[in-house]
């Protein structure tokens, strides 16, 4: 069964060889939460626990309050990786959106990014956010299908002070 857990000290091989893994393919950790500044599993969790804190206030343009969760299969091996903001600041609104998440390289085109992203806006919903931004680089075709198979609709494309191309989705509540 898969299912998003929140990563424990147990986790700690599984996290390191997924870091490893996404290293190795020269991906980006965008998604996994800041995992690329730390070596030991300790120090990120104690981050990413920190998130969950609404009166944090080591908040800076790119954080807000939110929950990490490692999509594991049966075998507790991490498939992916998925960082929900429960809300949204000036930055985010623009350029992050709610939700961002990553695949293990090896873990890829098996409909896990789907499922990862289709739970993280169940866990939203059920927090009482109907209207979800999901934000992708316009040149991440895998990511912005994923995005558009779960209901996103792209309301525009931005550009940053750096000249990357971001596409902004929405995924709003289905009128019954």
């Amino acid at each position: 069964m898969i299912r998003l857990v929140k990563p424990t000290e147990k986790m700690a091989e599984e996290i390191f060889a997924y870091k490893k893994e996404m290293l190795e393919n020269n991906e980006d950790l965008h998604g996994c939460s800041f995992l690329e500044d730390y070596n030991d599993v300790a120090g990120w969790l104690e981050k990413i626990a920190s998130y969950s804190d609404k009166n944090n206030k080591n908040f800076d343009n790119y954080l807000v309050e939110g929950t990490h969760f490692v999509l594991i299969n049966e075998n507790n091996r991490i498939l992916g990786m998925i960082n929900i903001r429960h809300e949204l600041n000036e930055y985010l609104l623009s350029f992050g959106g709610h939700i961002g998440y990553s695949v293990r390289p090896s873990e890829r085109i098996k409909g896990y990014a789907k499922k990862q992203l289709g739970l993280a806006v169940d866990f939203l919903r059920n927090r009482g956010v109907f209207e979800i931004l999901i934000t992708c680089s316009d040149t991440n075709i895998a990511s912005y299908k994923t995005i558009e198979s779960c209901g996103g609709i792209l309301e525009n494309i931005v550009q940053d002070k750096n000249g990357r191309l971001t596409r902004r989705y929405w995924i709003k509540k289905s009128e019954n």
